[in-house]
């Protein structure tokens, strides 16, 4: 897909929205990037790291878009369309808000609004994001776009919506896991006598390396099993581990966010 012949706004500049712009900007003309912020000082933060079209209101970026990303927060998404929904006009609309879903999206907007939700993570603000679209209205050109977007952030899938609490649970809220087993594996460094800067780069690159190695291919139990020498030092490790319920915590964790995501999305 050309995003260079769409032009894509974005309303709301926070962290999700200004990487989304700052991605674009490497693929699309600058004037196809059109942003708004009711804060503007977010629209003077993004306007020093990239050139878009800054928009002075949500009527005049809808006026001038094909495609809309609403990045704001959820409980300012029902606003958000009620602007939008001034415009008549044939749009495609993208929301990122978490717990939003496409059914209340499509009551807020009208039924004549093509609407794809999507659930990124954080790690999209370094382009290594995994992104998760769901539509029941979108056009199989629309999904490209929106494939194409979120693509210029790392890794896209494509889920039935029955499905995004699980995605919000694992993928969404996981970074937040994988910082805290990164920040133990580096507070048991500095136990064992390193310093804090060389056991934070140890974890880190640790996790990253590990992780790249599952995307090839390979089952985690598979590698695991590689680094787990008889008798070594690893498998005391597992040991102590799965004795005091690793797998188990980590799954309840997930367990609980995939709850909660569950009753944010039927308030």
């Amino acid at each position: 897909m050309d995003l260079a012949k769409v032009t894509i706004g974005c309303i709301g500049l926070g962290n999700m929205g200004s990487a989304i712009c700052i991605g674009l900007s490497k693929m699309v003309p600058e004037k196809n990037i059109i942003a708004y912020d009711v804060d503007s000082s977010k629209v003077n933060i993004l306007s020093q790291k990239i050139n878009f079209t800054i928009a002075g209101s949500i009527q005049e970026l809808s006026n001038k878009s094909d495609v809309i990303i609403i990045a704001v927060k959820p409980n300012t998404v029902q606003t958000v369309t009620k602007e939008i929904q001034r415009i008549q006009k044939d749009l495609l609309i993208i929301s990122i808000a978490a717990g939003i879903t496409l059914a209340k999206l499509s009551e807020w907007l009208g039924d004549s609004y093509r609407i794809i939700r999507c659930m990124p993570n954080t790690p999209a603000l370094i382009g290594e994001g995994m992104s998760v679209l769901s539509t029941v209205s979108a056009s199989k050109q629309d999904m490209q776009i929106a494939e194409a977007i979120f693509g210029v952030l790392g890794k896209v899938m494509t889920l039935p919506e029955s499905l995004m609490d699980a995605v919000t649970a694992l993928s969404g809220s996981g970074p937040a896991y994988v910082f805290t087993f990164i920040q133990a594996m580096a507070d048991a460094g500095v136990k064992t006598g390193l310093s804090r800067n060389d056991a934070l780069t140890l974890a880190a690159q640790t996790v990253l390396g590990a992780a790249k190695m599952v995307l090839q291919g390979d089952e985690p139990i598979v590698l695991r099993g590689k680094v787990t020498s008889p008798g070594g030092t690893t498998i005391d490790a597992i040991h102590i581990l799965e004795k005091n319920g690793f797998s188990g915590i980590v799954m309840d964790a997930i367990d609980a966010a995939y709850n909660k995501s569950k009753k944010l999305g039927e308030k």
